[in-house]
């Protein structure tokens, strides 16, 4: 399939989901949690096939560096992730601090994301991975 064609069928899926979501909203008489979730969806979709049909090249060539200094950045942050864990576990376990689920949730994939490129740049930066 061409790529104008999978990105029109993108697009057209993310209205659709946008659509659902909207009228929905305008009936009122559901679940106003799964009005949002068609409505997020919608504008996720949205953005990423927008940005993917702007995108003009491929991007740099990967080579055998490239691919395992990514794979050292996302095995750094998999790994900070599991430290803020157990020590979120254990901040919890002795009283010192409280969150809700939603709170940890959204810290744990803003730490994750964030640190993955941050040790990927500064892998970049240094050369290599040793």
């Amino acid at each position: 399939m061409k790529n104008r064609t999978r990105y029109l069928l993108w697009t057209a899926f993310g209205v659709l989901l946008l659509a659902i979501g909207t009228v929905r909203e305008v009936t009122g008489r559901e679940d106003e949690t799964v009005t949002g979730m068609f409505i997020t969806s919608g504008i996720i979709v949205l953005l990423f096939a927008g940005t993917r049909a702007m995108r003009q090249e491929e991007g740099p060539e990967q080579d055998e560096r490239t691919r395992k200094i990514g794979a050292y950045g996302i095995t750094y942050a998999w790994f900070l992730t599991v430290l803020y864990l157990f020590a979120l576990f254990w901040l919890e376990n002795m009283g010192v601090l409280a969150l809700s689920s939603t709170d940890v949730i959204i810290s744990t994939i803003l730490l994750t994301t964030v640190s993955a490129k941050v040790f990927q740049w500064w892998l970049f930066r240094k050369g290599d991975v040793e």
